[in-house]
């Protein structure tokens, strides 16, 4: 009888140890990205995201805690700065592409013209 109580009680230690472990980490990426959250749950290692505004663009490497972005500069960003420019929220998109694509030969054009083609699908956008 002792042996169950135990083993419960472990049980349920680890279940709220896992609820609390997971609530912090929503709380961090909600601190991290704030409005940009939506973005960080949707895409994926690959993706393409675009800043309308200032004609920017990268491609999103993610990780359990971050998503940074590799422009054609190879200047690594993150999410939030690539889209938040002078504390404002510019226009963006995200784009996901089933074959794998190189930054080095991608312009803004010809990510407008490969999003025609249907080779890239508009996954968010505001």
């Amino acid at each position: 009888m002792i042996k169950k109580i135990a083993l419960g009680i472990i049980i349920l230690l680890f279940v709220i140890f896992g609820l609390i472990s997971w609530s912090l980490y929503l709380i961090e990426i909600e601190d991290d990205y704030g409005d940009l959250q939506e973005i960080y749950f949707n895409c994926k290692s690959g993706d393409i995201i675009i800043n309308r505004q200032t004609q920017k663009f990268g491609i999103i490497t993610k990780n359990w805690k971050r998503a940074n972005v590799i422009t054609k500069e190879n200047d690594t960003l993150d999410l939030y700065n690539l889209i938040y420019v002078n504390q404002q929220e510019n226009k963006y998109e995200l784009l996901r592409s089933q074959k794998e694509l190189k930054i080095n030969e991608l312009s803004f054009e010809k990510i407008v013209e490969l999003k025609k083609d249907n080779i890239i699908q508009t996954i968010i956008k505001n």
